[in-house]
């Protein structure tokens, strides 16, 4: 009976070996370290088209800004038929063609009080116009000058915004590409408690057939290597996940079968929690993204105020006028203009009102922002001064866990000690170990949060 069970628990084995191992036997791995992860990601993540998108929304912006400083040039043709008196006289002047006889000359003898019907009851007319004219901005109170530094705050936004997204999708690869590698470290743990199950099987089956122990017991230890070799099943679940979530992160396909290089420890930019908000307040590239978006709130609001000044326009335009398709009988007209509302109800003053609300709006979410920051340098740097010291707490337990284990277990081969307080101990041992793995991991990823906070998470710098 117990040669079967062990024979259908090493089938069990294999099986779960083979399906995770098989998938993978078709094609060669790929191996991605870490520094590969990220450049793969940064060169393939949909964010970072999204990012590029935005600078060159912004410098769309600006491009469009400075164009309004030079001429506007516009060419328009116009056809059109009218028996309208004053339009008909109005086209026969702009054809050179208006003579005396449009003013009844012709019939002056009837008299002064004469009603001349050319004048007042023209046949129809057909005017072709074609225009050329230009518009030259000479000073508009200082709109484009606002629109222009509205739209270099802006880039300078989208560029920060850029490299933010570069370090946050760079701390999203860290953080996958270790949780790959401590989910493997859970494998291995749950690996050693297979291990030490098998052994236990044997151990007890051995004492069981001495009459030392009773069959119950070598059934316990059955049932804690079948929970063992679930656990190791789950972790490898784990792994997978793990190896999914940095998967999706680099854009790969599906198909696409990687590995990942060596595990990368995080080394922090400055040794205290002073130098690294001071670093955070400097270099934060999401909070210079903020600062930009201020500066454009406030050159929006100059651009709204430019509407009280004057303004003043220079305009240059050649018409042509006949009667057929043609440049015939042109003429030019230049002028400039100027211009002042000298009122409108207060539309031009609430706009500023409007947009200046709008700016210190920005302007406070700047500083809650800059808070918020330097509250999460102080929690991270904290957070990891504690994960230092559970790391090394968790080892020690880890030594004193096996050591504990290693007598239960000597006591209950001489039949001393109990199938349950040797399963309690292996499980402390299990905990304790997997207690280090999770420790390390918490200990590397607030690591990483400070390098995030402080604007130096990038291949360079690391």
């Amino acid at each position: 009976m117990t040669k079967q069970i062990n024979s259908g628990l090493q089938l069990k084995r294999l099986a779960i070996a083979m399906a995770f191992t098989f998938p993978f036997m078709a094609q060669a791995a790929s191996t991605y370290d870490f520094n590969t992860c990220v450049e793969t990601t940064l060169s393939q993540n949909p964010e970072m088209f999204v990012s590029a998108a935005r600078i060159q929304q912004a410098e769309s912006a600006l491009s469009e800004a400075s164009s309004s400083r030079l001429p506007q040039i516009t060419a328009s043709f116009t056809a059109s038929n009218s028996n309208d008196a004053l339009n008909v006289f109005g086209m026969k002047l702009q054809q050179r063609q208006a003579s005396f006889r449009d003013f009844g000359f012709a019939d002056q003898a009837r008299g002064i009080d004469y009603v001349s019907d050319d004048l007042n009851n023209p046949d129809a007319r057909t005017d072709f116009n074609t225009r050329i004219e230009m518009l030259i901005p000479v000073y508009n109170g200082g709109k484009i000058t606002s629109y222009e530094n509205q739209a270099k705050a802006m880039i300078n936004a989208a560029q920060s915004g850029d490299v933010a997204v570069q370090q946050f999708l760079t701390f999203n690869v860290y953080q996958a590409y270790e949780g790959v590698h401590t989910a493997r470290a859970f494998v291995e743990v749950a690996k050693q408690a297979v291990l030490a199950a098998d052994s236990y099987v044997k151990t007890t089956s051995n004492l069981v057939e001495q009459g030392i122990l009773v069959r119950s017991e070598l059934l316990s230890a059955q049932v804690n290597q079948s929970n063992a070799l679930m656990a190791v099943e789950k972790a490898k679940n784990q792994e997978i996940i793990a190896l999914e979530s940095l998967r999706m992160l680099m854009a790969l396909d599906n198909t696409d079968a990687f590995e990942i290089g060596e595990r990368m420890d995080i080394k922090l930019p400055a040794e205290s929690a002073e130098e690294l908000i001071t670093m955070a307040m400097a270099n934060n590239p999401q909070l210079e993204a903020h600062r930009g978006q201020v500066a454009s709130s406030f050159a929006a609001v100059e651009a709204s105020r430019a509407g009280l000044y004057p303004s003043f326009n220079l305009m240059a335009r050649t018409d042509w006028h006949d009667e057929e398709l043609g440049l015939e009988s042109n003429s030019y007209t230049v002028a400039g203009v100027v211009s002042w509302k000298i009122t409108d109800f207060g539309m031009t003053s609430s706009g500023v009102d409007k947009a200046n609300a709008a700016a210190k709006v920005k302007e406070s979410e700047l500083r809650s922002k800059e808070n918020k920051l330097r509250l999460d340098v102080i929690t991270a740097w904290h957070k990891l001064e504690i994960a230092n010291k559970q790391v090394a707490v968790n080892m020690q337990a880890e030594e004193q866990a096996d050591e504990a284990q290693r007598l239960v277990l000597k006591r209950y081969k001489n039949g001393v000690a109990t199938i349950t307080e040797m399963l309690a101990g292996q499980a402390l041992l299990d905990k304790a170990r997997a207690e280090v793995v999770s420790a390390k991991y918490d200990r590397n990823v607030q690591a990483a949060s400070l390098r995030l906070n402080t604007g130096t998470m990038t291949l360079a710098q690391m």
